[in-house]
């Protein structure tokens, strides 16, 4: 009676023997006991009735399911296996094989082979994405009636906003992904090459998007180098492996005949799971952005809860708040080109007796070795080159060269100052090979050393 109950919800069910290559019907329709009939082989018999009921792609596939021979190693570790096919009696199907545990511990002997109408499940979900194509191509004549970022041509912030409104009203159950992503120092980009070349930079990540991001999805540029992308119908563990391949997509740009490349930082946050709420949800994967920027750029990070707490923690702190409190003089120049100097700190202004940058640029002919004292250039330079040089030759270091040397320098009014000079030489792949300089006056060193006995 309880058998009785349960096989309703199948269309057949058969007892198969692995070992005899058996089959004994529990339940079965006229149609498949007529294909199977004079047949005792349980293999011989599921090709007779897959091979008359199924065609095309659905008997390629389940032909291969079929296979009794690879049915052991398949079902070892697992409850169950199953696919759907497609058949001219029933229409969609779902097969199952579930091994009938006999507690002895010598490989499966018999199974359960099931065939389940599964029409409605079916035709429920491809409602479904008939909805969300629908909803998608409204989107598409909503996307062209608002106002289009001019440079681009993706979304603006205002159109991208209405077109997620817009689909999740028409699908609201339907998970969703946004992410946000930026050009990794962009704003060095636009310092280094011109705004021009920034733009171009923009073009070409707009571009990068349409090209590889999954359809259907919504893309737009909120200002600046921040984009948006929406992903419909999917969920973050589905687009992992996306994200895995798309981060290392470099978008090159050429300048001065020279070819560049920048790198993308995306944050992600999941509709419906993570918050319901638009607004919320950008936030959210604006929080996971921020948490790539903060650790090596060149990345992806997922939303989870708690995150804004962590990040929170690091907003007080800017590179140039960093740089402004650290105890001493820092200039960065290019190790390559006579020393021409690319930054320098305040202290550097106040120690060398500079009124403000441009007073030290002129000062310094934007040369690093020009502010040493003229009776020490020669030797400076020459155990510079000597100690990364000796690097180099020894590869002690992977991706950096230490160097130190006493020296003393010139201020703007002519005083000598005696100082510690402590460099690291790095490679930039804006500037090539560039060297950072801490330098400290060694009066104010000896100062403090009298001061702490």
């Amino acid at each position: 009676m309880i058998l009785d109950a349960i096989s309703q919800k199948y269309i057949s069910i058969h007892i198969i023997d692995l070992v005899q290559d058996t089959y004994e019907a529990i339940k079965s329709q006229a149609k498949i006991d007529s294909l199977c009939k004079g047949t005792k082989e349980a293999q011989v018999a599921l090709y007779n009735v897959f091979w008359n009921l199924t065609r095309g792609k659905s008997w390629k596939t389940v032909k291969k399911f079929i296979n009794l021979s690879t049915l052991d190693k398949r079902l070892k570790e697992k409850n169950f296996v199953s696919c759907h096919f497609y058949s001219s009696a029933n229409g969609w199907c779902e097969a199952t094989f579930v091994p009938v545990m006999d507690g002895a511990d010598k490989g499966i002997s018999k199974v359960v082979f099931m065939v389940t109408d599964i029409n409605e499940q079916v035709h429920r979900e491809l409602a479904v994405v008939g909805q969300a194509r629908r909803a998608n191509v409204q989107i598409q004549r909503t996307a062209a009636q608002v106002s289009q970022d001019p440079l681009t041509g993706l979304l603006n912030l205002r159109g991208m906003e209405n077109a997620i409104n817009d689909f999740l009203k028409m699908c609201p159950a339907v998970n969703c992904v946004l992410m946000t992503l930026d050009v990794d120092d962009f704003k060095l980009i636009n310092d280094v090459f011109g705004h021009s070349v920034g733009d171009m930079v923009l073009k070409k990540v707009a571009d990068t998007l349409r090209k590889h991001c999954p359809k259907p999805c919504i893309l737009a540029r909120n200002g600046g180098d921040e984009f948006m992308i929406f992903l419909t119908n999917t969920s973050l563990d589905e687009i992992r492996p996306f994200l895995k391949s798309f981060v290392r997509q470099k978008v090159d740009f050429e300048h001065d005949g020279q070819m560049h490349h920048v790198s993308l930082s995306i944050g992600a946050a999941e509709y419906p799971t993570h918050t319901d709420d638009v607004q919320k949800l950008r936030e959210y994967a604006d929080a996971a952005l921020y948490a790539v920027k903060m650790s090596d750029k060149n990345g992806y990070q997922f939303y989870y809860d708690g995150m804004e707490d962590r990040n929170r923690t690091q907003l007080g702190f800017k590179i140039g708040d960093i740089v402004t409190g650290l105890p001493g003089a820092i200039i960065v120049y290019k190790f390559n080109t006579n020393g021409k100097i690319v930054f320098a700190n305040d202290d550097v202004l106040n120690l060398l007796g500079c009124d403000d940058m441009q007073d030290f640029m002129k000062f310094s002919h934007e040369k690093i070795y020009h502010i040493v004292h003229p009776d020490d250039r020669a030797r400076v330079r020459r155990a510079v080159f000597q100690q990364y040089r000796k690097q180099l030759r020894e590869k002690s270091l992977n991706d950096h060269m230490e160097g130190f040397v006493n020296c003393r320098l010139l201020s703007k009014q002519g005083k000598p100052i005696d100082v510690e000079c402590t460099g690291r030489l790095v490679y930039n792949r804006f500037h090539g090979d560039i060297v950072y300089v801490f330098i400290q006056d060694t009066s104010t060193i000896k100062r403090y050393l009298r001061m702490s006995s």
